[in-house]
């Protein structure tokens, strides 16, 4: 018994070394890479600025509508005088295919010769930048205060446009 134990041992110890020598011999590895590519920045131009031409004001309040297509309108006391309107208008560059957002403020308040005036800026959401390129327009509605003083007015805003 005690030579069939040793035999048992002895073969047991053999195929556990032979088990792990294939084991090992079974590892591999590899070596792995890894890359990026920076996209050029976003970069935004304003093409046109908003517009609303020339209003004549009254004894009552209105607004000067422009359109993000450029149409204007006029409501309440505001008369429409002519004069050129434009809706603002932006291109937007970068990475081909990419989307973008855009972060634009509600309001924008136009200072002058009279009481200060606000416009409710329209909010255009984002797009795709076909080719590398993208353009989007900014329209807005101007309140203009009863007996309004005549003079220019003019503000500014700042837009943004980011990656999504």
């Amino acid at each position: 018994m005690t030579i069939t134990m040793k035999k048992v041992t002895v073969l047991g110890a053999v195929m556990a070394a032979a088990l792990y020598a294939g084991q090992a011999q079974a590892a591999n590895s590899v070596s792995a890479g890894a890359s990026v590519e920076i996209a050029a920045p976003v970069s935004l131009v304003q093409d046109t600025a908003l517009a609303f031409g020339n209003v004549g004001p009254s004894g009552t309040s209105g607004t000067v509508t422009v359109s993000t297509a450029g149409a204007k309108g006029v409501t309440g006391g505001a008369s429409n005088l002519g004069g050129t309107h434009a809706a603002g208008a932006f291109t937007v560059t970068g990475a081909s295919g990419a989307t973008y957002s855009i972060t634009i403020p509600s309001t924008v308040s136009l200072t002058g010769a009279g009481s200060p005036m606000t416009v409710t800026l329209t909010e255009p959401t984002g797009g795709t930048l076909t080719g590398g390129t993208d353009t989007f327009n900014v329209g807005g509605t101007l309140a203009v205060g009863a007996n309004q003083a005549a003079g220019s007015y003019s503000g500014s805003y700042t837009i943004s446009v980011n990656y999504q």
